[in-house]
């Protein structure tokens, strides 16, 4: 599911992403930003461009346009849009820019009559060559003329301006100005006053826009809320988006998945001191200013006395600098000095020196403990991190743990437990720190984090650990090494490493279980608690070593050892602890409180789009977090949505990235696997995959779950009429059903017995079963196995038919007209069912498939197919399928 997509973009780490269709440029390459530039301002200035061209091609226009807004707002793309409107339409065009370094109106006239054509004659005046130019100016050809940040203009010049644009008045001629506000000429009222000004103000984009300026630049869809969120940070200002963007690229938080970008709380974004944002800031003691109060401006008026601090400038000077920086619209005073865009204050902060953030930091946090200033929220917490041991070790590490605990979900909870770990000296508060930041980031699914934490406290502090907090800490550091796909030191670990490990020998044998289940051998760690019981029972292990064997139990099949009725409540805990690191074995409640739990949940709900937007939220935060091992059947789920769905190329890239992953009871992919295989038509390669993975799980001991393989050879082999190698796979199903007792596995059994027998009664049994249960696509899926079986009436299979609607099951859907039909049911709404088809055909169209390939998903012939796309041709105006697919992608088929 996860590849890395290669960038060119130079500060941009690997970004991993789910299957791709094609290599794509990086999205900041200079052809790619202009595109996107283009797009993004195009959308969201079309309006305003229109009007600005209309005043330009008036037979009696209006001198004078000004396009203002602040900088960052797009005012330099509109005047290139109404230049490129103009081009063709018999307009003289010309395109100035001016700077803080060419500021004089000689200079502008002699710019603008070079570009025309008549440059000054040596040694002529700069008010003849006026003369000349306003005769040029006023003549009988129309003139466009665009100056771009107008604003640096000299103001001493502005009444000879007011003069020329009053002799312009009813010519030809139009200057279109870029006005940075707040400072754009305020002296304009007479002109306003006679009509020869039109004013037009950039405004910013709406989340909408910020959505499509975000889509260009990732080649990616937004995640849900990440366009609102930076609309709100950037103010809807499209460089400081552009900026915001290439910052998270750059620290590695903005992750594409599935074509969808999400922003991971892993850091702050990131710019060089260089980038073109800060070119406006320059000035040695306005950037000193802006950088230092970046971190500063929650504490209010009292920033101002800290920064002159900070920098080493006076109060007077640091003021001066920040009335600058309100003059230039960075700024404003409301309740204390503030930044108008708080994305700009958080790339600024990104720009701070290693001094000049520990001593902001130091004084920030000095002047909330004296009472000076309270920012509330979490900002005290994150400059005591920035301060490190600039301030009291012990009261800084008090707060950090307190906010770390009451807040555990938020974003910077993982960084201020771990400062606050540093910050402690006593090994023993230490040691008791480290654990309970290793279970909580555990608990959290940040098993890097949990890892590391654990492995700190082991080998730092391992004489100051109770013995049941050791254990959890040698379980996590373990499952820290399978987030890394490290299967080299586990198998190292399970083979030798444990005897050497620190602790007692009831740990160390729970701990060897513990890896041998993250090496998929379940059924060895079953035999190793079972035989070794004697050693950790009554100890600090008990609780763990109960929990992890009910796990291997739960996979492997046999019996634990019940836990006495007084560790049950620390038997529980243990569960937990083991359902984060994905150690609870198969057939339990998925964990409502990760997010691979939440994904599978909704997929099983029923509720796709949630579960696709869920999975791919999990992805991207495991890619900086690492990969939670028990994340089996969240990609199983997956893969299964995105082959009902018609994505077939796009679930088998899922099921090829899961090779490169770490995951516990792999054979669980087997089905979803087959049945792709099946969807496309390979028989022997669904029976190969499906008879490849029992034996992979026999030699690891594992029973859960083969049920469901043994269910899906005997379908084959009934299928291909094999009745008696159909029916030694329905006794196995039968054999597993009893051992494991789980209603899962019942169902099998009683499918088998509809598949092989014909039984009615299982499928009555069956059927009931599959409507108590609140599982849409299980239900259709059981309705239909049943139905061709020769069972179950009309009423159930429009319920399935409708079910599979509900879901975008359009493969499953497809199959069930055909079922319908052949036994006469009535597919509801005929028109519905033709534009699905059409959907469906787009579908598999963008996935690249063959016509052959089509034909054998929809169970219809190839000459069938080529019909189909005909008709589908004439009536879209489509003349390919290259461009069916980049409508299908664009949500338009």
């Amino acid at each position: 599911m996860l590849t890395s997509r290669s960038t060119n973009h130079p500060h941009r780490a690997t970004v991993p992403t789910l299957p791709q269709r094609a290599a794509r440029h990086s999205p900041l390459d200079a052809n790619a930003a202009r595109a996107a530039r283009s797009v993004a301002c195009s959308s969201g200035h079309e309006e305003l461009v229109d009007r600005v061209l209309d005043v330009c091609t008036r037979h009696s226009g209006t001198p004078l346009v000004l396009v203002t807004g602040p900088a960052g707002i797009g005012r330099s793309r509109v005047l290139e849009q109404v230049r490129a409107r103009l081009t063709g339409q018999h307009t003289t065009t010309v395109s100035i820019r001016l700077s803080s370094g060419d500021r004089d109106l000689p200079s502008l006239v002699t710019r603008i009559a070079t570009e025309l054509g008549e440059p000054p004659a040596r040694g002529e005046s700069s008010a003849a060559v006026l003369r000349r130019l306003l005769a040029t100016l006023t003549g009988r050809r129309r003139i466009v003329i665009f100056l771009d940040d107008a604003h640096w203009l000299t103001p001493r010049y502005l009444p000879t301006v007011r003069s020329v644009l009053g002799a312009l008045a009813g010519s030809r001629t139009t200057l279109v100005c870029a006005v940075r506000t707040p400072t754009a000429p305020t002296d304009l009222a007479q002109l306003r006053a006679r009509g020869l000004v039109h004013e037009e103000r950039v405004r910013p984009l709406p989340v909408s826009g910020v959505e499509h300026l975000l889509s260009s630049l990732l080649d990616a869809t937004p995640a849900p809320g990440l366009a609102a969120e930076l609309r709100n940070a950037c103010r809807g200002v499209p460089a400081l988006v552009r900026a915001a963007v290439e910052g998270y690229l750059a620290s590695g938080c903005l992750r594409v998945v599935d074509d969808h970008a999400h922003l991971v709380r892993c850091g702050a974004p990131q710019l060089p001191v260089t980038h073109p944002l800060f070119a406006a800031l320059r000035d040695p003691v306005t950037w000193s200013a802006a950088k230092v109060l970046s971190v500063l401006h929650p504490l209010g008026d009292a920033a101002p006395s800290l920064i002159a601090a900070v920098t080493g400038r006076s109060e007077a000077e640091v003021l001066e600098a920040l009335h600058e920086l309100r003059a230039w619209g960075v700024i404003t005073h409301r309740n204390g000095w503030r930044f108008r865009a708080p994305m700009l204050a958080t790339l600024l902060a990104g720009c701070l020196g290693p001094y000049e953030r520990r001593t902001s930091a130091q004084l920030a946090v000095t002047a909330i403990w004296d009472g000076t200033a309270d920012p509330g929220g979490s900002y005290l917490a994150d400059r005591i991190v920035d301060a490190g041991k600039l301030v009291d070790a012990e009261r800084a590490a008090t707060e950090l743990l307190a906010r770390g605990e009451a807040a555990p979900d938020h974003p910077h909870a993982a960084r201020w437990r771990w400062a606050a770990c540093e910050l402690i000296a006593d090994p023993a508060q230490r040691a008791a720190a480290l654990h309970r930041h290793a279970v909580l980031c555990a608990r959290h699914q940040r098993l890097a984090l949990a890892g590391e934490a654990a492995e700190a406290a082991l080998r730092d502090h391992p004489t100051s650990l109770q013995p049941d907090a050791a254990q959890e800490l040698l379980v996590i550091a373990l499952a820290g090494l399978a987030s890394k796909a490290n299967a080299v030191e586990l198998r190292q670990f399970a083979s030798t490493g444990w005897d050497s490990t620190p602790g007692s020998e009831a740990s160390r044998v729970v701990a060897r279980a513990a890896a041998l289940c993250l090496l998929n051998r379940w059924s060895e760690a079953r035999d190793e608690l079972r035989t070794s019981h004697g050693q950790w029972r009554g100890t600090g292990s008990a609780a763990l070593a109960h929990a992890i064997a009910d796990a291997a139990v739960a996979v492997a099949g046999g019996t634990a050892p019940a836990a006495p009725q007084s560790l049950r409540p620390a038997v529980e805990a243990a569960r937990t602890l083991l359902q984060a690191l994905g150690l609870n074995g198969l057939g339990a409640p998925a964990d409502e409180g990760t997010s691979t739990g939440r994904a599978v949940s909704a997929a099983v709900a029923g509720q796709w789009e949630r579960a696709l937007e869920l999975a791919r939220s999990a992805i991207a935060a495991a890619s900086v977090h690492g990969d939670p091992p028990g994340q089996t059947e969240m990609f199983r789920e997956v893969t299964t949505i995105l082959t009902a769905r018609g994505q077939l190329n796009r679930a088998r890239a899922v099921l090829e990235d899961t090779r490169h992953r770490h995951l516990l009871l792999p054979h669980r992919l087997a089905a979803p696997e087959s049945e792709l295989e099946l969807a496309l038509g390979s028989q022997q390669r669904s029976r190969d995959v499906l008879a490849s993975a029992l034996t992979t799980a026999a030699e690891n001991g594992v029973v859960v779950g083969t049920d469901e393989l043994w269910l899906r050879l005997a379908e084959l082999e009934s299928r291909r009429g094999d009745q008696a190698a159909a029916r030694r796979c329905a006794n196995r199903v039968e054999q597993i059903a009893a051992r494991l007792g789980s209603a899962e596995a019942h169902r099998s059994w009683l499918l088998a017995q509809v598949i092989v027998e014909h039984s009615a009664a299982a499928a009555s049994e069956v059927l009931a079963l599959a409507a108590e249960q609140d599982r849409p696509f299980e239900f259709a899926a059981t309705v239909t196995t049943v139905a061709e079986c020769g069972f179950g009436d009309q009423k159930l299979l429009r319920t399935a038919y409708e079910a599979y609607g509900e879901l975008g099951a359009l493969i499953p859907r497809a199959r069930l007209r055909l079922l319908m039909r052949a036994h006469n049911v009535a597919v509801p709404g005929r028109n519905a069912t033709v534009a699905e088809n059409e959907r469906l055909l787009a579908t598999l169209v963008t996935e690249g498939l063959t016509n052959a390939q089509i034909a054998t998903v929809l169970g219809t012939s190839e000459k069938s197919v080529e019909g189909r796309l005909t008709r589908f041709f004439q009536r879209t105006g489509y003349r390919s399928r290259a461009e069916i697919a980049t409508a299908t992608l664009r949500g338009c088929v």
